[in-house]
């Protein structure tokens, strides 16, 4: 299987976290994705998914994962600028809650 890198940039402002993410995220990167991520004192988590290029089930297991962490924290999570490409992926596994509404 081909992968391609993922690249993480992480603004962290009053509590709230964007993370701009570009590349693919499949069982190689999400890994990378879930352990550089510190949702200490977060609130509300946001993930710019603008240049992600593809999402494995792996990557959704990740966006699971910090959904639980941050439901924990009675905060919020979600995720922009998704291609429709993508978004139709997140819909086929049910996972269409974690999207901005367009």
């Amino acid at each position: 299987m081909e992968t391609k890198e993922l690249k993480i940039e992480q603004i962290k402002d009053n509590g709230i976290l964007t993370c701009k993410l570009s590349g693919w995220l499949d069982p190689n990167t999400s890994p990378k994705l879930v352990d550089s991520i510190n949702l200490d004192k977060v609130t509300t988590l946001i993930f710019d998914m603008q240049n992600v290029e593809y999402v494995f089930s792996a990557g959704l297991r990740a966006f699971l994962i910090f959904q639980k962490f941050i439901d924990l924290q009675n905060g919020t999570m979600k995720l922009i600028n998704v291609s429709d490409d993508i978004r139709s992926i997140f819909e086929c596994t049910g996972f269409e809650s974690m999207l901005e509404t367009k």
